[in-house]
């Protein structure tokens, strides 16, 4: 017998209501769909404004499709797939934006093997680079320390004002504070003031102190510190002063800043605006800002500065040592002769007594 397979009435309920719904749905579409307006009803500023809109580039044409296999099996194609030996070609690389550069997470280096009660934590000490100011670390010690910048400026006396005598120190110390600034009264009449350059007027020298206590003061000051400077021995010269060498750091004699002038002697003004970025001596020289350039260049690189230094030393050291150990003696050869030894002359051969006849 066989047996008619019924229709499930819950299915046939839940058909008839999708197919409802669905009805429903195509209806309420065709009534929120609004009407086209006629083309005459279009406004004559909306047609001049279709008129001046630029038109699509209809000459672009999508770039046919290849895959071909080079002679190192390499598959060359102009469309992005995936294999290990695949190349693309004709395909632009997008260049990645570089973020911008913060500063605000970096430590502050600005000064190295330093006391920590002589620094300042504030980072934002030091101004724009391009302003004399990024030279002073502002909240910055502003007393006497160890490591000390000198400049000096001079006039000229004699005839044509060729020679030069003191006539104004400056001192700062580790982060470019003035701790010393005085003119300096002439010794003798002054024939060049030199003003384009040194920046020194008459007026300037007249009430100044004496040399004998501005160099007795200075002298004092130096004592026991590293003293930094550009071309420093002229400094020395017209204040008739000396210093230790092993306590002087002269940036126009460091061997990296000569390497990079072509192992020419560079000035202080050049120094400046390729390491530091800073424009010194446009004008009117000022010994106070030579003075802190040459500390600023110091402490930029004072680390390899002193590792050059160290390295150097214990050079000498161990080539004094090889040259003070004492050479071995050399053997003194004696000549022997036969007397010294008791060696006659050749024995002859004498008969024994023995022998008979």
């Amino acid at each position: 017998t066989d047996f008619k397979k019924k229709k499930n009435r819950k299915t046939k309920h839940k058909n008839r209501d999708k197919l409802m719904k669905n009805i429903s749905k195509v209806e309420t579409t065709d009534k929120e769909v609004p009407s086209l307006q006629s083309p005459e009803s279009i406004s004559s500023n909306w047609k001049n404004l279709l008129k001046n809109l630029p038109k699509e580039d209809e000459g672009a044409k999508p770039k046919t499709a290849f895959v071909r296999r080079n002679k190192n099996g390499q598959l060359i194609t102009n469309q992005p797939i995936k294999h290990p030996k695949a190349v693309q070609v004709g395909q632009k690389k997008k260049i990645p934006v570089k973020a911008k550069e913060t500063h605000e997470d970096e430590d502050d280096v600005w000064f190295d093997d330093v006391d920590p009660m002589l620094l300042e934590s504030d980072k934002a000490a030091i101004n724009a680079n391009n302003t004399p100011e990024a030279l002073v670390k502002v909240n910055g010690f502003t007393g006497v320390t160890k490591i000390l910048g000198m400049d000096c400026e001079m006039v000229g006396v004699g005839v044509a004002g060729t020679d030069s005598i003191l006539a104004r120190v400056s001192i700062v110390n580790h982060f470019g504070h003035k701790v010393y600034d005085k003119f300096v009264a002439p010794r003798e009449k002054v024939t060049d003031y030199r003003t384009a350059v040194s920046g020194v007027r008459p007026e300037d020298l007249q009430g100044a102190p004496q040399f004998k206590e501005v160099q007795a003061e200075v002298s004092e000051l130096l004592k026991g510190r590293i003293l930094v400077g550009h071309a420093i021995k002229h400094d020395f010269k017209v204040l008739f002063l000396d210093h230790p060498k092993k306590m002087i750091r002269d940036t126009s004699k460091y061997k990296p800043f000569r390497a990079a002038f072509g192992g020419r002697t560079p000035s202080l003004k050049n120094l400046s605006e390729r390491f530091l970025g800073v424009a010194v001596q446009t004008g009117e020289h000022s010994s106070v800002q030579d003075s802190q350039a040459a500390v600023r260049l110091y402490t930029m690189f004072r680390k390899e500065w002193e590792a050059a230094r160290e390295a150097k030393q214990v050079k000498n050291q161990n080539a004094r040592k090889t040259a003070a150990k004492p050479k071995p003696e050399k053997m003194k050869v004696t000549k022997l002769t036969a007397d010294s030894v008791g060696i006659g002359k050749r024995a002859m051969y004498c008969p024994s007594d023995s022998e008979e006849d």
